[in-house]
């Protein structure tokens, strides 16, 4: 494997200072030239990268849902391109989906969304993204149900796990995050007994 060009490691470099500084001192903090303080670069060799606060924004929201789709493709490595969907639903309500970092930096998008428009679409296009993905393995697990159903559900499924983790770092024990796992497991078993009206029809005598 080659090695990974300076613009590489630069960016990758920008947006470690930009999530430490998130981190640290909030959203609004988070300008080029403040993140060019923070890793002693010029101003103007930052600004090659990242133009704006909206640009290294979107840079960070990119990292963030990088991240978590890691996770998802770790999955489908250890399980194949077809994991069973009940795999799916207790891998992304275990620890092993959790990553606290992220996690914090979702929460200051989520608190800088409410006055900020900007913030507010590229918050939404992270969600969007990891419904997505979770929607995607329901689809690969369960070809045979009707696809505008699996979406339906697999929505449904997305806002229980947000929901669940977001009351667990609030301090909610983890037999609620066990209820929330149940609660998905019935969404799917009902998912599961549903079959497309063409399959259904084909089974008639």
């Amino acid at each position: 494997m080659g090695r990974k060009s300076l613009k590489t490691l630069r960016r990758a470099q920008i947006m470690e200072a930009c999530e430490a500084i998130v981190l640290d001192e909030g959203l609004a903090a988070a300008s080029p030239a403040r993140v060019a303080r923070h890793i002693g670069l010029d101003r103007t060799t930052v600004h090659h990268y990242f133009r704006t606060q909206a640009e290294l924004l979107s840079g960070l929201v990119e990292r963030i849902v990088d991240a978590y789709l890691a996770e998802t493709r770790e999955l489908e490595a250890a399980h194949g391109a077809t994991a069973d969907p009940a795999e799916v639903l207790d891998f992304l309500l275990s620890p092993n989906f959790a990553l606290p970092r992220y996690d914090r930096l979702v929460d200051e998008l989520a608190a800088a969304a409410h006055g900020d428009d900007e913030v507010r679409t590229q918050l939404r296009r992270l969600y969007l993204t990891l419904e997505e993905s979770t929607v995607s393995m329901l689809l690969k697990a369960l070809p045979h149900v009707e696809a505008d159903r699996v979406r339906e559900t697999g929505y449904a499924i997305y806002a229980l796990v947000e929901g669940a983790y977001l009351l667990h770092a609030q301090g909610f024990p983890d037999d609620r995050l066990e209820a929330a796992r149940r609660t998905a497991r019935q969404l799917l078993e009902s998912l599961q007994r549903q079959s497309t009206p063409n399959e259904t029809q084909e089974g008639r005598p």
